[in-house]
């Protein structure tokens, strides 16, 4: 009896031995699955990449930012209209025909106008759009028309149509965005400036974005350095994931890299508005 006693005793213990590894290993091997978060995998600080310019008697206007101050139809304190570029207002991109993002603060513009240039300044592509508006009591009393959707993302993607040809492998392009306050007085435009360059992709790319989800693709974008698509799939993440922690505090990461900081913190993109052709 006693025998037996003693031998349930070490098999109780063999056992209780067993599922406690058998607990642990698992939890260590998810540890070490889990990918890291994908705010450590963007840069703190976007590569500087300036603007090559073949005539220096035209130097390259790179502004990403307009001043509220100067500008008659955003109100003092509300903001200012920011191009999503890098610092140095040039970001790379692998595709035919990226996608433009800016930020509109809350104003009463008529429109927006965007021209493309080539590395020679010449222009190869010009649009443009009127808001719609809404009304609403100013703080002097009167009713002002504001435009719907601002502040907030708006996005421009340069069309496949229409006889605008790919961007070429290689080459800087430069882009103009104007909002126009008034439709007839044009004399209170502002602009801000931005700029893509055309890389060649590296030759596993497509490879390893096909096998990967949407946050994986956002880091392999940013271990490329390719700031339109870094930028224009964690948007699409964040709007269809507004409440996601993670893709706010990648967000946060990725804005701050190129000193946007004013765009961060609870800055939501779920709204934004997209103008096509």
């Amino acid at each position: 009896m006693a025998w037996f006693t003693r031998s349930s005793y070490f098999t109780r213990l063999t056992v209780a031995l067993v599922l406690g590894i058998a607990f642990h290993i698992p939890a260590r091997v998810q540890a070490q699955l889990e990918p890291p978060p994908l705010s450590s995998q963007i840069p703190i600080r976007w590569d500087f990449t300036p603007p090559t310019n073949p005539d220096p008697d035209k130097p390259i206007a790179i502004n990403r930012e307009g001043g509220a101050s100067r500008n008659p139809c955003i109100a003092q304190n509300n903001g200012f209209l920011i191009g999503l570029v890098p610092p140095s207002g040039i970001g790379t991109t692998v595709a035919e025909y990226p996608t433009v993002f800016w930020y509109l603060p809350k104003t009463t513009a008529w429109g927006v106008k965007f021209v493309l240039r080539d590395a020679k300044k010449q222009e190869i592509y010009s649009t443009q759009y009127a808001f719609t508006h809404y009304t609403e009591k100013g703080a002097d009393g009167f009713d002002q028309e504001l435009v719907i959707g601002a502040p907030g993302m708006m996005s421009l993607t340069l069309p496949a149509s229409g006889g605008l040809p790919p961007l070429e492998i290689g080459q800087e392009y430069t882009w103009q965005l104007t909002l126009m306050c008034d439709r007839t007085d044009r004399g209170g435009d502002y602009d801000v400036y931005g700029g893509f360059k055309r890389v060649e992709p590296e030759p596993m790319l497509a490879r390893r974005l096909e096998q990967a989800d949407p946050r994986q693709q956002v880091a392999i974008y940013a271990d490329e350095r390719l700031w339109y698509e870094t930028l224009s799939t964690l948007i699409e993440l964040r709007r269809t994931n507004p409440n996601d922690p993670n893709l706010t505090e990648a967000w946060n990461t990725l804005i701050n890299s190129v000193g946007l900081n004013e765009l961060s913190e609870d800055f939501v993109v779920q709204d934004t508005r997209t103008f096509n052709n």
